[in-house]
């Protein structure tokens, strides 16, 4: 599980070394396959890395789904063809690809934000912008979350 949010810098060759506490997620001093790719939220553009079978368990999933469908297809286009697999080495370090660099531009000051099964990769910009605009919202997202809470409870989910 991937929790929280860390600000980190990208050395000149694209490697990003991940916070202690998102280690804790990888066997110790082992090195590590993740699968990074495109991705945005509130238009705002970000990466999505998974450890690998995390996203294997997603191709699964996809692949599932009608092929004929538009939206999976462009699904696979956009987010899944993007997919790239990267070592971490056993100091927790791994090289962003350029063209996933370039995609969320990235530059020196990162943002990595914990999304439970995965972390995203925010510019520190990006993510300073998008933050403070959920920080705006967050009361009518409380309400919402209040309301999807009672709907479980009530057909006996919770």
């Amino acid at each position: 599980m991937f929790r929280g949010s860390f600000q980190c810098k990208l050395d000149a060759k694209g490697r990003l070394k991940l916070p202690s506490p998102c280690r804790k997620s990888f066997e110790s001093g082992q090195k590590a396959s993740l699968v990074i790719t495109n991705s945005q939220y509130q238009q705002k553009r970000c990466l999505d890395v998974y450890m690998l079978p995390e996203w294997e368990e997603l191709e699964l999933r996809i692949s599932r789904l009608s092929s004929f469908d538009p939206a999976v297809q462009m699904y696979q286009r956009f987010y899944l063809s993007c997919g790239q697999k990267v070592e971490m080495d056993a100091q927790g370090r791994f090289v962003i690809p350029s063209s996933l660099r370039k995609f969320a531009e990235l530059e020196e000051s990162v943002v990595l934000v914990g999304m439970q099964n995965k972390f995203e990769i925010w510019s520190e910009k990006s993510w300073n912008e998008l933050h403070q605009n959920m920080a705006n919202v967050f009361e009518q997202s409380l309400k919402v979350i209040g309301e999807l809470t009672e709907k479980k409870k009530e057909i006996g989910l919770a």
